[in-house]
Parts: C-alpha cells; sequence; structure tokens
C-alpha cells in the first residue's frame, strides 16, 4: 500500500526529530563570541552570540579592546576565531548560572596577530586559578570541568604588568550528572588504594582519544568534544600482537542508568578499539606537565570477544600495576556494553604520563586479551585555590570587584565609618565624665564649614562656671 506524501514527510520528519530530542540539553548554556559583531553559526548547529549584547552576561572592563587580523593574515581555521576581545587591565565576565553544580568551561584562544600571541596573562573563574602566567602562541582551546555554587560564575582576566590579556570565545554549560563521580582509584609505587572527594576538584582536561578509530568532532558529540585518533601516542605502532577492531552494531547503554551515557563518551568512541594477545602489551605515552596529580578515565566496551568471559587483562598507570587480570565481563555482564574507570596518579619530575594493557595467561593463547576504546586525562587543581596553586591576590581581588565593587566599597566604608564614629562616641562620653566631675565643663557642637564646601559638626570644650 502506498503511503502518501504528507504522510511520509511526517515519517521523515520523526527519523530526524527522535536523536534530535534526545540530545543534552544543559540548564546553563552560554556560548559567547568575544569581540564578535554579530552571532557565529557552526557547523555543528551551536549559535554564539557576541559579547557586547548578551542578557544572562555582563562584561565589566575599563577600556576593552577589539583588535582585527592583518588584511593578509591566512583564514582563521574556525568562524569563532575572527574576532577577539582584548583586556590591558583586569577584567571579567560575570555569567548567570540557572543551577549550581559542575559546569564545562572552554576558552578558545586563537593569537592572529603578533600582539596576542605575545600576551602573558592569568584566569580565574568562580574563585579557582585555572591559568597561571599563560600564553597562548598558537590556536588552543582550554577545556575545563568545575564545581559551581553560586548564582553567577565569575569569569577573570588579569594581564601580567605591561602586557594583555585576550580570549576569542567562551562556552560555559552545565555538566551532566553522570560525567563527575567521586571516587576513584589512586596509584602509586606502594600499591593501589581508594580515593574520594574527585567531585569537588577542578579538571583541565589536555587529552581525549579515541583508541584505533577516527577522530571525533563535536559535531558527533552531545557534549561537543573532539577526541583525537591516538597513533600519535603509541610507542610500537608495528606491534604484532595488537589489533585495531570497529564495531557496527549497537551499543548497549543500560536503561535509565545515571552512570553510563552517551554524554560520558560518544558511540564513536566505544565502536573502536584496540586490543592485544595474551603475550603482549600495548604502551601509549602522553607528554603532560610534571608535578601534577592527574585523574586517567579508561574507556571499556567490549566489541572484541565472541562471548562472556574470555578475555583478561592487566592495566598500568605510569608502570605502576593498577589491576592484575580485570575480567570485564565479570564487571559489566553483558558485551558491547560500556564502562570506564578513574585512576588517579601523579607525575612528579618525569613529565610523561604512560597507560599500557597487558595480556593476561588466563586468556585463550593467540586470541585478543585485552582491549581498550578510548583515553582521557585530565589535571587536577593542586590546591583549594586551583591548578597551579592558590589564587593570587591580584585575581582575588577582581573577583570581589567584579562580584560588585560598588556594593563591596558601600558595606566596607559603612562598616568603618560607623566603627570610627561609636569610637568616638565613647571617648567623647568618657572624656565628658572626667571634665565634668574636675572641672565643671560642659560639652556642645555647632555647625562649621569643613573647608571644602560642606558643613560638618565641630566639638569645642568650653569651660564654664556653675554657682551652687
Amino acid at each position: 500500500m502506498a503511503s502518501s506524501p504528507g504522510l511520509a514527510a511526517l515519517l521523515l520528519l520523526a527519523l530526524f526529530a527522535g536523536p534530535a530530542a534526545s540530545r543534552f540539553a544543559p540548564a546553563d548554556n552560554h556560548l559567547i563570541a568575544c569581540g564578535a559583531t554579530g552571532p557565529v553559526l557552526l557547523p555543528d548547529g551551536r549559535r554564539f552570540v557576541p559579547d557586547n549584547g548578551c542578557a544572562s552576561m555582563t562584561l565589566r572592563s575599563a577600556a576593552p579592546a577589539l583588535p582585527s587580523a592583518a588584511p593578509d593574515a591566512p583564514a582563521p581555521p574556525s568562524p569563532l576565531h575572527a574576532a577577539a576581545r582584548v583586556f590591558s587591565c583586569h577584567a571579567s565576565y560575570d555569567l548567570a548560572v540557572r543551577r549550581r553544580g559542575h559546569h564545562v568551561l572552554r576558552l578558545h584562544f586563537y593569537p592572529f596577530s603578533p600582539a596576542l600571541a605575545s600576551a602573558r596573562f592569568h584566569v580565574g573563574a568562580g574563585g579557582f586559578l585555572l591559568l597561571h602566567n599563560f600564553t597562548a602562541s598558537s590556536p588552543v582551546v582550554k577545556d575545563f570541568l568545575l564545581p559551581v555554587d553560586a548564582d553567577v560564575l565569575v569569569l577573570t582576566f588579569v594581564p601580567e604588568a605591561g602586557s594583555a590579556a585576550f580570549v576569542n570565545a567562551i562556552e560555559l554549560f552545565s555538566a551532566p550528572e553522570e560525567l563527575v563521580g567521586d571516587i576513584g582509584t589512586l596509584v602509586a609505587a606502594d600499591g593501589v588504594n581508594r580515593t574520594d572527594g574527585l567531585s569537588s576538584q577542578v579538571f583541565e582536561t589536555l587529552y581525549r582519544v579515541n583508541v584505533a578509530g577516527r577522530k571525533v568532532t563535536p559535531f558527533n558529540d552531545s557534549l561537543w568534544r573532539t577526541w583525537v585518533n591516538d597513533e600519535g601516542f603509541l610507542v610500537d605502532k608495528e606491534s604484532s600482537s595488537s589489533k585495531a577492531w570497529s564495531f557496527g552494531g549497537r551499543i548497549a547503554y543500560p536503561k535509565d542508568s545515571r552512570l553510563m551515557t552517551r554524554e560520558v563518551a560518544p558511540d564513536n568512541v566505544y565502536n573502536s578499539a584496540r586490543s592485544v594477545r595474551s603475550d603482549g602489551n600495548l604502551t601509549w605515552d602522553f607528554p603532560v606537565p610534571a608535578g601534577n596529580r592527574y585523574l586517567v578515565r579508561m574507556h571499556f566496551c567490549d566489541i572484541v570477544s565472541k562471548a562472556l568471559y574470555q578475555l583478561y587483562f592487566s592495566i598500568y598507570v605510569n608502570d605502576h600495576l593498577a589491576v592484575k587480570d580485570f575480567d570485564i565481563s565479570s564487571t559489566t555482564g553483558y558485551l558491547a556494553y560500556p564502562y570506564y574507570i578513574d585512576y588517579v596518579v601523579d607525575v612528579e619530575d618525569e613529565g610523561m604520563l604512560k597507560l599500557a594493557i597487558g595480556g593476561s595467561k588466563m586468556s585463550r593463547p593467540g586470541e585478543a586479551s585485552g582491549f581498550l576504546n578510548g583515553l582521557e586525562i585530565m589535571r587536577m587543581n593542586k590546591t583549594g585555590g586551583g591548578m597551579d596553586g592558590d589564587f593570587p591576590g591580584a585575581l582575588d581581588m577582581e573577583y570581589l570587584f567584579s562580584k560588585g565593587i560598588g556594593e563591596f566599597a558601600r558595606s566596607l566604608l559603612c562598616g568603618l565609618v560607623f566603627a570610627g564614629l561609636f569610637l568616638v562616641l565613647v571617648m567623647l562620653v568618657m572624656r565628658l565624665r572626667t571634665e565634668l566631675k574636675n572641672n565643671g565643663t560642659l560639652w556642645f557642637s555647632q555647625s562649621m564649614d569643613s573647608g571644602d564646601g560642606k558643613l560638618a559638626k565641630a566639638y569645642q570644650l568650653v569651660p564654664t562656671k556653675t554657682d551652687y
């Protein structure tokens, strides 16, 4: 039976509306094109608005500038990079928050002029130091995950003396609850231990890796993330014990789960994997800043096994054994079922984070023993104040300023005036009592010109004689 054109159109609309309706819709979703003269539309469908006319955002700056690229400069890689906002002194964006909790903050830096490439500055948000003595000599996107416990997130830029600060675009949106866990496994030379309190940390994502798969762009990620291929980090690309896998079936997310959803990682990450045989191992090296603690999230989805309980492997984090003979079937109970593990590790002096999976004798010889689908490496804040130490005094004061310098100053001034007047009154009363007791003197007040055209109260002591 042939269908009518109207019915076909409705079916087609439903086909495309279904996935769109299920996409993540954050409660807070600030998309700001800094310095732009009009809205900027990205290929992933998001619309960034200029920072000079956004109702949910306030820009506080004494003299924000709008630089322009040289006429012969190459075309920017993104429409967001065509403009920037430059600050020669302290500046801040006040971003309204509808729902408190964890938020994703992405800052886009594209230095399209030599002045921007040499700029050095600090960036803070909500009382946390995010970037210290930062310079963007090449295009970069800084990606943070931070807790927000106020109705306004204050994003602060503070230039170094004689320099400037700049930003091309800002993304701030609510993070799904399942993205942030509180418990991880601390891996060290003396063994592994449970660690908690991760949900109170600030994280800077340094790497998102799709193992054995193609690059994933924001268009194919519900949180608009980018995942790169792992070949650039593999230690032995020609290893005969490894194999790349691709899966064309359906990834089985648990129904109504609050822990595993497509917001944790997209299907494209779980649809590919790299495996190792029982007698081999696979190692990835990632350059990282030394002297920091890192959260390593390893993504697993068994698209390799033909049946459950046939695959065992070991996991190593910075040459330390994290788990031996790991059986993912006992953990998930299904094939093609996504799962991740959060490891915490300290990187001291070497500046290199090494991750490896090794085969196990418990697996069948000659067949796949272990596998990995995806990796995320996030730097954790060193102290309660931020990524590179405590919040500097200059940024801290700017945080107070941007929270409302007028209200703060008035409150402080009123408090000081009140305290001063109270102290003067107490001293006057005590002196009056003394003078009345000893000399029979009286106090009176009269209005006098203060010298600046205003009337002030002047208190004078006038001796009098009283007859009894």
